[in-house]
């Protein structure tokens, strides 16, 4: 990916000549972490399309291929356990199953809802694309040494908790 946006250097030094307030209030360190968060999501999303899905889906294979075997969630699990919010879950369900890649088994302790379960063909497909985005993310920090990626994870813990 290409990023033709200007430098950071460049972004503080417009914003001390013509906007001295948020000069104040934008750090560099917080500008560089929006700027690499919308990179890689960036370059995740892209991955995502090359699959015809989306964030949201991918984030549901995700969420249920981390469970034990069968890769299996009421609804209501899948959106505690899944990094973004519930809305239109039912819709994204629907892609999914249609997609083969979620099974919509029954519930054995309530007999009037479904289970999401990984397809074997989602199972597949959720191990290609960690595969791939994995190589996108060592891919970003590669130029630092384990110690400088340690550190970074340990301050990024500290400044924003989890």
């Amino acid at each position: 990916m290409d990023d033709k946006r200007i430098s950071i250097k460049e972004l503080r030094q417009q914003q001390k000549q013509h906007w001295p307030e948020m000069h104040s209030a934008a750090t560099p360190a917080i500008l560089r972490i929006i700027r690499a968060g919308d990179r890689f999501m960036k370059e995740t999303e892209a991955a995502f399309q090359a699959h015809q899905l989306t964030r949201a889906e991918f984030d549901v294979l995700a969420t249920l291929r981390r469970q034990a075997p069968p890769y299996q969630l009421s609804p209501t699990e899948l959106c505690k356990a899944m990094l973004f919010s519930s809305g239109g879950l039912t819709k994204v369900l629907y892609r999914l199953q249609s997609a083969n890649l979620v099974l919509r088994p029954h519930n054995p302790d309530d007999g009037r809802s479904l289970l999401v379960q990984l397809s074997p063909e989602g199972i597949e497909l959720a191990g290609n694309l960690c595969a791939t985005i994995a190589e996108l993310h060592q891919a970003r920090v590669a130029k630092l040494s384990t110690a400088e990626q340690s550190t970074l994870n340990q301050l990024l813990k500290k400044a924003f908790g989890d």
